[in-house]
């Protein structure tokens, strides 16, 4: 309920957005009637000229990214200890960064195809507690945080509702750097978990975004199809991306 309070009020600020800069853009009564009107045979001698509506954008862009990213998983865990086997398991969101690079060509006014190169830094934080040994039953309790980095490529489609505001969806292939596990705070023990997970994902990702001249705001959703790890139980990335912006023109 926290991330989807976090969302709508993402959203919120989107429309707030755009409407105080269109607001400020629009030309007013005065300034439409302050030049005068050529006369009809002036313009009778003038060629036609094309009328073009909308705002013409560039054949490409290009730009840079980053902010939080906050991972949530789907399914249980991975044990590094398998001669234990505890009762309970509770997995939590944990919060990363993700940073990149993003490469947009404009199809036709309202569509555009967009390549991105990122970094994520993924993973959750796991609680397993109650485990059966030869002296018998133990309500201990052990915190981990798997922090999994991703190499993570994704493919988008931008639909333009206006000049500022797009929607975009697509997906995305993912090549895993690196996973390691910390025991307790961030000043625990690492340990290695490469073994645990699969060395890649693949998903799809949906989202909205903001821009205005070379500033732009995202608000994105992931989800993999993918098992990404050894075990049994299915374990599925999820996370959602606060993406803050520079972008030019290519």
């Amino acid at each position: 309920m926290r991330y989807l309070k976090l969302g709508v009020s993402v959203m919120l600020f989107f429309m707030t957005f755009t409407t105080t800069y269109a607001q400020e853009n629009s030309p007013t009564q005065n300034d439409q009637g302050s030049s005068s009107q050529p006369s009809t045979e002036y313009q009778q001698n003038q060629p036609q000229q094309e009328v073009v509506t909308g705002t013409t954008k560039k054949a490409m862009e290009w730009g840079f990214f980053g902010g939080p990213i906050w991972s949530i998983p789907s399914g249980n865990a991975p044990q590094l200890n398998t001669d234990i086997s505890y009762a309970n398991t509770r997995v939590k969101a944990r919060t990363g960064v993700n940073l990149g690079f993003k490469f947009n060509f404009f199809i036709s006014q309202d569509l555009s195809l967009e390549f991105d190169v990122m970094y994520n830094a993924l993973g959750q934080k796991t609680q397993f507690s109650g485990y059966y040994h030869e002296l018998g039953y133990s309500d201990e309790t052990v915190n981990y945080t798997d922090v999994l980095n991703y190499f993570t490529f994704p493919v988008l489609v931008n639909y333009y509702l206006n000049d500022n505001i797009y929607l975009k969806g697509g997906l995305y292939g993912a090549a895993l750097a690196s996973a390691h596990r910390r025991e307790g705070s961030i000043t625990g023990d690492y340990q290695d978990a490469d073994h645990l997970y699969r060395g890649g994902d693949f998903g799809f990702t949906a989202g909205i975004g903001a821009a205005m001249n070379h500033f732009f705001l995202e608000w994105r959703y992931s989800r993999g199809f993918v098992d990404v790890t050894f075990e049994d139980d299915k374990f599925y990335n999820q996370n959602f991306q606060l993406l803050v912006g520079f972008k030019f023109k290519g």
